[in-house]
């Protein structure tokens, strides 16, 4: 039977927390489930940020959730005040600001709180990290 899931993301880009959940992902898609929606909220938004740039030694997860996205079609989505928050914008969102430059990175989209609450109650189970 295939389960659905949302994916909350709230860990820093850098912290185990992030590589686990997008090691999660890969296995729940392996094993059939299907994601809903993977949300990236509080310091979770930093997965989002094209302008991450680890080391050459270092797992670049930004590009892993773009593969993955473009790999799956599973929705990624930042949440919108808590990127602005943390300097991550879409064009749009660029321009309206004001600002020179976006680097919300692309297979991200922002969205609203009310997106992740409507996907969460319409999916089987929710899994934060």
């Amino acid at each position: 039977m295939t389960t659905s899931f949302v994916l909350l993301i709230n860990s820093d880009v850098n912290s185990q927390g992030s590589h686990s959940a997008y090691q999660f992902a890969n296995e729940l898609i392996t094993q059939g489930h299907h994601i809903k929606q993977v949300f990236f909220y509080q310091a979770g938004v930093t997965n989002t940020n094209v302008l991450c740039s680890p080391a050459s030694d270092e797992v670049n997860l930004v590009q892993q959730w773009q593969g993955f996205h473009q790999a799956h079609k599973v929705e990624l989505v930042s949440c919108v005040a808590a990127s602005l928050r943390r300097g991550i914008v879409d064009s749009q969102l660029a321009v309206e600001q004001k600002l020179d430059n976006h680097n919300l990175a692309p297979g991200f989209r922002l969205g609203g709180l009310g997106e992740f609450v409507d996907a969460s109650s319409s999916s089987d189970k929710l899994i934060q990290f």
